[in-house]
């Protein structure tokens, strides 16, 4: 559900944001649509860490260029989110969002006439 706050940009929930921004990062049909989205979705000194190792911006990204090497399409589903609004008077303006999501990729090589696919499944939280 967006909220209007009267004339002017529309604000959507940050969930949607979130799942809105994961999906065009591994939706992106070319090297500047990637950039672009990935651009619009992290920070320029975001604070990342995966798997209990810290990541730059550019090591992060390089984690998403990798898992969509050879990409065709992919697919994206969301099986869980948790939001959490840092104000509750004004909920759509900031908060913390964790979100479980799993990925198709679908690669542009085949193997026997067959589709090669790899699956990304992760949980991200966004501050």
């Amino acid at each position: 559900m967006a909220i209007s706050l009267g004339p002017g940009p529309v604000v959507i929930p940050l969930t949607d944001w979130v799942e809105d921004s994961i999906s065009a990062i591994y939706k992106a049909t070319s090297p500047s649509d990637f950039s672009n989205a990935f651009d619009a979705f992290i920070d320029e000194d975001p604070h990342i860490t995966v798997n209990g190792k810290h990541l730059s911006r550019a090591q992060y990204q390089g984690l998403f260029q990798g898992e969509r090497a050879l990409e065709q399409s992919a697919s994206v589903s969301f099986l869980g989110a948790v939001e959490v609004p840092a104000n509750k008077n004004e909920p759509e303006s900031a908060g913390t969002v964790g979100v479980y999501y799993k990925a198709t990729v679908y690669k542009k090589i085949r193997v026997g006439g067959a589709e090669v696919s790899s699956t990304v499944t992760s949980s991200l939280n966004v501050v």
